[in-house]
């Protein structure tokens, strides 16, 4: 269904691609061959106003249908298409991102519609795909209107950073028929159009697009953000207007139209957050459960009493680890085991491990595995203390990993008991040596 012509210069579109600002993208005439893209503009629905709810549950002008493969026999062949390996590979080929998935739910895609009157404010999309949990790579906007002058507005704009409007700087393409816009969807791939402004004798006009998403299971990790919705950026100030001019009723209307919606998408994003705030604490407070109840990798006979704090329930440990034992048997020594990984800040570290009072103090100047060797003398049924210290931690996120949140200072492998009679006189063993 791609046009063979589009195939053989994907190689040229690929370093357009690449190479393009404000972020990565490439606009292809004649994407589709002539008669996929006829077919497409002749079974495209009609304008239904149940498709046209907006984020704030109201009824707009813009109309989504994701279920295409419904919409007609032609429709339900392009769907499948999309889903193919070749359709896929040629997306690689064309934008240099290796292994493209498609969605079969084409959540958030498929036919799009916008009548007169409507826009679309400057926003990121929605960056993750939770089924399957594979991350949104590429936008690619296929147009069907024959007919567009660019003073219509509906133009597709793409932006450098809507937020700052003196230094924002975009490029837009029109809308024109079998043209596909595509482009890299990241944290600051922005884009949007201006308000449809048809003339009187083309208000039966709209703006027709086919919208695909393409998703890939990993991607770089500079790139990894968390999880999020869209996130919208109202228009800036219009520049028409001037300390002294005189409003028009058209003015007032305009700007309160702006603040409106402004205030319903501050109103949107407060109703998110407290529903992820009461998300949080319910998550919190069922972590902070789980972390209590972890118990640490102990050999010997000990058991492990209450709750634990700093230790994680993969043996991960922060800086301050505090645990509590009752001793089966007497113990005569216990051995701290454990990883720092290479991928870790090569610093040296100062441990200090006590235990039932008793403080142990090891330094280590590379990172790796460890065992740290601490002889005590605790008897059979005594209750006692382990508290372990490190004064440096790790968090892969911060340090542009992504992923993992936690400030963790090591891998705790092992805590073994040693149950037999020291050898030798206590004076024969230095505390706080490393063996």
């Amino acid at each position: 269904m791609i046009s063979p012509s589009v195939i053989a210069k994907a190689a040229d579109y690929r370093e357009r691609f690449q190479t393009a600002q404000p972020f990565k993208h490439v606009c292809i005439d004649e994407f589709f061959t002539g008669e996929t893209a006829e077919l497409l503009l002749r079974d495209f629905p009609p304008f239904d106003r149940e498709f046209a709810r907006n984020e704030f549950g109201e009824y707009g002008g813009k109309a989504v249908i994701s279920d295409i493969q419904h919409i007609s026999r032609f429709y339900a062949e392009v769907y499948r298409y999309l889903l193919s390996p070749e359709f896929l590979a040629a997306m690689s080929a064309v934008t240099g991102i290796e292994d493209l998935h498609g969605d079969p739910t084409l959540f958030g895609g498929g036919t799009h519609e916008n009548i007169n009157g409507q826009e679309l404010d400057c926003h990121v999309d929605f960056n993750f795909q939770i089924e399957g949990g594979f991350h949104r790579r590429a936008n690619l906007l296929l147009y069907l209107n024959r007919e567009w002058d660019p003073n219509w507005g509906g133009a597709i704009e793409l932006h450098s950073d809507p937020r700052q409007p003196d230094t924002d700087q975009f490029t837009e393409f029109n809308v024109t028929f079998n043209r596909a816009v595509i482009f890299e969807t990241n944290e600051y791939s922005w884009h949007g159009f201006r308000k449809i402004q048809l003339p009187q004798d083309r208000l039966h006009i709209s703006r027709k697009c086919l919208s695909i998403y393409l998703y890939t299971k990993e991607r770089p990790a500079d790139e990894i953000a968390g999880p999020h919705g869209t996130f919208y950026v109202q228009r800036p100030f219009p520049e028409r207007f001037k300390a002294g001019d005189v409003l028009s009723s058209a003015d007032v209307t305009e700007l309160r139209t702006g603040y409106t919606r402004r205030d319903k998408q501050i109103e949107m994003y407060q109703k998110i957050e407290e529903r992820l705030g009461r998300e949080l604490e319910q998550t919190r407070g069922y972590l902070s459960e789980v972390l209590a109840a972890t118990k640490a990798p102990i050999v010997g006979f000990a058991r492990q009493l209450g709750n634990s704090s700093g230790l994680f329930h993969d043996d991960w440990a922060t800086g301050n680890v505090v645990l509590q034992f009752r001793a089966e048997r007497p113990v005569t020594g216990i051995v701290i085991k454990g990883l720092i990984p290479e991928q870790f800040p090569q610093l040296k570290r100062n441990f200090e491990i006590e235990i039932a009072g008793e403080v142990f103090r090891f330094s280590l100047d590379a990172n790796g595995g460890f065992d740290f060797w601490c002889p005590v003398e605790i008897a059979s049924d005594t209750t006692f203390e382990v508290r372990l210290r490190c004064d440096a931690a790790y968090n892969a996120s911060r340090a542009g990993q992504g992923g993992d949140e936690r400030d963790l200072a090591y891998h705790l492998n092992a805590m073994e008991l040693s149950h037999e009679p020291r050898p030798g006189t206590p004076g024969d063993v230095e505390r706080g040596s490393s063996r």
